[in-house]
């Protein structure tokens, strides 16, 4: 099951696989802080059996034909994962999720991983729409989407539970005909 797709020469998406659960782990553990700001899931996630859990779920996500989840790789090191939420298959709609460790923020390595996401979700997987969603306020997030090419479709509110909140949440689409384009 083993899948390695390259970005560019210092970016490479590596299938997520059991083997990197502690380099997973690992990567989550000395982000918390950086993570939290804006990701729900950071309490679920308190030991590497937890991560284990999380990327059993995305092997069988991914054999069930819902969409992939990828570790980032740059420079051969790990910082970070991109993929796809499960996806909607009878509607063809695929929602695309990443992070990167705050000391890999700021160099274009989730946009240009995601602009190969992208490329996949539309030529691979033959999907009609891809969605993005970031909560209002997360700046750096909602830039990336609009850098690629997607449009603001709505702003939902109270979408997420942040912990002690609720986050609203835009969320950026594109269809396969505006790739095409």
């Amino acid at each position: 099951m083993h899948m390695k797709l390259k970005v560019n020469d210092e970016i490479f998406l590596e299938l997520l696989e059991l083997s990197h659960a502690h380099c997973l782990f690992d990567l989550v553990d000395s982000n918390r802080d950086h993570l939290r700001q804006w990701l729900p899931w950071l309490d679920m996630s308190k030991e590497v059996s937890d991560t284990e859990f999380f990327i059993n779920s995305t092997i069988k996500q991914y054999k069930n034909n819902q969409g992939p989840q990828f570790l980032i790789y740059f420079k051969n090191t790990p910082c970070g994962v991109i993929g796809f939420h499960p996806i909607d298959l009878q509607n063809k709609i695929g929602g695309i999720g990443y992070w990167v460790s705050e000391s890999f923020s700021g160099n274009g390595i989730v946009t240009t991983s995601m602009a190969l996401i992208i490329k996949y979700g539309f030529e691979t997987l033959s999907l009609n729409k891809i969605e993005v969603g970031c909560a209002v306020e997360n700046q750096k997030s909602r830039a990336i989407p609009v850098k690629l090419g997607f449009k603001l479709e709505a702003t939902l509110r109270d979408k997420e539970w942040l912990y002690d909140h609720y986050v609203d949440q835009c969320l950026y689409t594109m269809l396969k005909s505006e790739y095409n384009a």
